[in-house]
């Protein structure tokens, strides 16, 4: 996948996961005031490959605050789970 396929997917993520915070701002509470949120989506192998070695990529350069988001798909946006890591 090139990169502005994987940009472009993570945008369409990023605003459904806006979308549905706003409809449900109790979910909000997982998720702490400056965290970097990485979504894998369980549709969509490729991209959940190349945003779990973003995630990895992060950790190993020392960013704090991670919060993995695992969903269906960007359609059914009710997250799975949010994992601090």
């Amino acid at each position: 996948m090139r990169k502005s396929q994987l940009v472009d997917k993570n945008l369409e993520l990023s605003e459904a996961l806006l979308r549905r915070l706003l409809e449900k701002p109790s979910a909000l509470e997982e998720i702490p005031e400056g965290a970097n949120l990485i979504v894998l989506p369980l549709d969509d192998p490729e991209l959940f490959q190349a945003n779990l070695e973003q995630l990895v990529t992060l950790k190993e350069q020392g960013v704090r605050k991670l919060r993995v988001v695992v969903i269906e798909s960007a359609e059914a946006l009710e997250p799975r789970m949010v994992v601090r890591v």
